[in-house]
């Protein structure tokens, strides 16, 4: 049998209190992010620079390859310090927060070279498929197949029907 002491306790301890995160977790999360920027930016600009230094590397199959490296690392220098900034205001490091505009700036990058990264290696898996499946049609094929500009128009094309106008003072609303 439950004394009364013992329920109380057992309630505030289970749901009516709310999880403050320490600042430490903040820290150690915006540490982890500030790596992760760095190893993408570094592995997308070495992919990118070998790509222009090295003439065997220029082949049709790898311009996908070029292709997303390009997306993640336009992802890597534009969203994840803005993904940081935000997780380190969360976790109150610094004070103040941003304005709606460059709110609106980060959601429409972030989801423009997350959908252009998952394009390239949606089109790297076919690709490479069309060239086990269909071998001698591969080595024939033409430049015209491989050429990167069509799949940002289509991601532009994807990403702005999502967002309406801003209602309220809520952040962006999708359809």
């Amino acid at each position: 049998m439950r004394t009364e002491a013992a329920t109380n306790n057992s309630e505030n301890a289970t749901g009516s209190s709310r999880i403050v995160p320490s600042k430490a977790e903040g820290i150690a999360m915006c540490t982890a992010f500030v790596l992760v920027f760095v190893f993408v930016v570094a592995g997308n600009l070495l992919t990118i620079v070998l790509f222009v230094v090295n003439r065997n590397l220029r082949k049709k199959s790898l311009l996908l390859v070029l292709n997303m490296a390009f997306a993640d690392l336009m992802l890597g220098i534009l969203s994840i310090p803005l993904n940081t900034y935000d997780v380190g205001s969360g976790f109150g490091l610094w004070k103040g927060g941003w304005p709606m505009s460059l709110t609106i700036f980060y959601a429409i990058v972030d989801i423009f070279f997350l959908q252009a990264s998952f394009i390239s290696a949606a089109f790297i898996s076919g690709e490479r498929f069309y060239a086990i499946y269909w071998p001698f049609k591969h080595r024939t094929l033409s430049m015209r197949a491989y050429i990167v500009p069509y799949y940002y128009f289509y991601c532009v094309v994807t990403d702005f029907p999502y967002h309406r106008p801003l209602q309220y003072n809520t952040f962006l609303v999708f359809i």
